[in-house]
């Protein structure tokens, strides 16, 4: 729809900017929410610099995995134009499932190593990822990037897009998503005031978001989608965070019990 803006005479790319926006209003809400101090704020700081690095990994690595038999049909062209190759497959292209379990293990290996208390910092930090998420997923849309299918009846056209097919209207299923993530913010900030475990803070995320993944996966109408055995490989990764999200919602629930006898 508007993948550069024009800012004081520099263009820009729209979903930087988005991403940027989701960004602060997390960091915003991290530091407004429950203000830290001494130990515990810096290990917030040096927690989100980890999971921020281990998110561009995680996104980067499922990324070229999916994309193994293209990047192996255009290898070639890494000795012809290898500038080109590398924009192709290094500048760009993100997988967000990567993204979100490298932020995840980058967080906790931060608490591990620095002796930080991750129970805090996860109770703290997991309810900034959906505003991440969802501004990162209206970038999407401005970009054109992860479109969906054709959809006459509510989809909507785009103009100079640089992924997406221009002129047909396709369904927005990146604004869906959007919505749906950003609704899961209010729940995880109540829970993290109320100062409910990071289990069942991370269960109910992935619960809630592997569940309309795996529905919306199928509205996908962009190429490079990984299918295996007939579902593309966020769906795969879908079904398993749910057992993984059951895992940790039973848990915590036994430990809340134990809790209480």
């Amino acid at each position: 729809m508007l993948p550069y803006v024009e800012i004081f005479g520099r263009v820009l790319p729209s979903y930087g900017l988005a991403a940027a926006a989701g960004v602060l209003l997390a960091v915003l809400y991290v530091k407004l929410s429950e203000p830290g101090r001494g130990s515990v704020s810096a290990d917030l700081e040096l927690a989100s610099v980890w999971g921020a690095l281990g998110c561009f990994l995680g996104a980067k690595a499922l990324y070229l995995l999916t994309a193994l038999p293209q990047i192996a049909a255009d290898w070639p062209l890494l000795r012809a134009e290898p500038l080109l190759f590398i924009r192709a497959y290094l500048a760009g292209g993100f997988v967000f499932y990567g993204g979100l379990y490298g932020a995840l293990a980058a967080v906790w290996l931060y608490c591990r190593a620095a002796r930080a208390d991750a129970e805090t910092v996860f109770r703290r930090l997991l309810p900034a990822v959906p505003l991440i998420h969802g501004f990162g997923r209206i970038g999407c849309f401005l970009t054109g990037c992860c479109y969906g299918v054709e959809c006459e009846s509510l989809g909507l056209a785009f103009t100079a897009s640089e992924a997406a097919p221009n002129g047909v209207k396709l369904l927005p299923v990146q604004l869906i998503e959007a919505a749906l993530v950003l609704a899961l913010f209010a729940p995880l900030a109540r829970m993290s005031a109320r100062r409910e475990g990071a289990r069942r803070m991370l269960g109910v995320y992935l619960a809630a978001y592997s569940a309309a993944r795996f529905v919306l996966e199928f509205f996908r109408g962009d190429a490079l989608r990984g299918f295996v055995a007939g579902l593309s490989v966020s769906q795969l990764i879908a079904i398993m965070s749910l057992a993984f999200a059951a895992y940790l919602l039973l848990g915590a629930r036994g430990r809340g019990k134990a809790c209480h006898q």
